[in-house]
């Protein structure tokens, strides 16, 4: 149940990330940054500054939420371009770093939500996780979708 939960925990952020870059790329998808694509891994990582501005869209976000959660997803970017580049670590090491890292941002971003938004924001989360578990052609659990 441990792995699943930390799996669960890397799928949410990763899918938080893949959820802001689909809908990113909708708008304008050829000003993507340069950073934005990862040639290792072939995925496409989100700008730090279009997650805030999808996020603000979808959450109604105010100029002091944004002014926190801003180098909050700047910060995460860093560490996971480190992650990334380091090549010290085993692949099981960095899916760990990665899940942390992810999970940690989140509990972040949260605690500067309000309580309506946090909602919004899980039921988010759950629907990108679906989502990123059809396009590897897993099953979804019942669980993940009645919500409880």
């Amino acid at each position: 149940m441990n792995r699943l939960s930390r799996f669960a925990a890397l799928t949410l952020g990763l899918a938080i990330a893949g959820v802001a870059c689909a809908q990113a790329q909708d708008n304008s998808p050829s000003t993507a940054p340069a950073h934005a694509t990862q040639p290792d891994q072939g995925r496409r990582v989100p700008d730090p500054q279009q997650q805030l501005q999808r996020l603000t869209k979808q959450l109604q976000l105010s100029a002091d939420q944004q002014a926190k959660i801003g180098p909050i997803l700047q910060q995460r970017d860093k560490q996971m371009q480190a992650l990334r580049a380091d090549t010290s670590l085993s692949q099981a090491d960095r899916r760990a770093k990665l899940m942390s890292l992810a999970q940690d941002s989140s509990k972040q971003i949260d605690a500067v939500l309000t309580n309506a938004q946090r909602d919004q924001m899980k039921a988010m989360r759950e629907k990108a996780m679906e989502h990123a578990l059809e396009r590897r052609g897993q099953h979804v659990p019942s669980s993940a979708s009645s919500g409880g």
